[in-house]
């Protein structure tokens, strides 16, 4: 199985192709964990995996932190995010930052690719100061994002996918193995939505890299695995991530 350094080097440049397309398809995914994170504006935040910096431009848009950091194996993808946030390339299991030294670490749509969850959990909590919070999203075992990922995107792809989904409360029980107290989690239903229906399509076909298929076989497989609704306000895309969110206590030793 490809690591998620090496499938972003190949398609990290069209990932970020398809934000500047749309850029609020996915809005409510962003805000559902920019909620969950309570940013402030003295705070440190770190975004990890961080792409093309989505979930940083998010959090600058609402409540601008006092320094975003964007952290991911994927030196393309780095590439991608605005030089106003710092851009680090490294492994998620071994986060270039000092103990105690951010408030805030946010996590969005990348872990399936990790095998090691525990150990970036592990990171987060000793690079987060104590009273400092995590929060991350990613996709729920045997939901239809799921199958869509591991069966369409797996085959229509030049990097294939193989995801590693988490089951229902594996992020509160390695949060909770990490050190972490008052989680939450819960499995968030939403839409990516669109003026229209082309545009779906376009954006899907350079977000997961689908070089192998056509609009119209991407529409089938969209249609296939989730629906896509169309109406008077334009189209839209059933997704669903499981969110969880969780403090570092006051006491903690990094």
């Amino acid at each position: 199985m490809l690591g998620y350094g090496s499938i972003f080097e190949a398609r990290g440049s069209s990932y970020n192709d398809a934000t500047r397309l749309c850029p609020d398809a996915r809005a409510r995914e962003r805000e559902l964990l920019i909620e969950r994170l309570a940013p402030r504006a003295h705070h440190r935040v770190c975004d990890a995996p961080a792409g093309g910096g989505y979930l940083a431009e998010g959090l600058a848009e609402r409540t601008p932190p006092a320094r975003i950091i964007c952290i991911d194996p994927s030196r393309r993808f780095v590439r991608g995010v605005d030089a106003a946030f710092t851009r680090i390339v490294a492994p998620l299991e071994a986060l270039p930052l000092a103990d105690d030294s951010v408030d805030r670490v946010g996590s969005l749509a990348g872990l399936h690719h990790l095998e090691r969850k525990g150990d970036f959990l592990g990171e987060a909590f000793r690079v987060l100061a104590p009273g400092g919070r995590i929060a991350v999203a990613d996709v729920l075992a045997g939901s239809p994002v799921a199958g869509f990922l591991n069966d369409t995107v797996d085959r229509f792809t030049e990097t294939g996918h193989a995801g590693i989904f988490l089951e229902p409360g594996e992020l509160t029980q390695r949060l909770e193995a990490a050190g972490f107290v008052d989680v939450s989690e819960k499995l968030e239903r939403y839409e990516w939505c669109f003026p229209d229906v082309e545009l779906l399509l376009r954006y899907c076909k350079l977000l997961f890299g689908l070089v192998k298929a056509d609009l119209h076989r991407v529409r089938a497989e969209l249609e296939r695995h989730l629906g896509v609704e169309v109406g008077g306000s334009g189209a839209r895309l059933p997704w669903s991530l499981v969110y969880a969110c969780a403090t570092k206590p006051d006491d903690a030793l990094a």
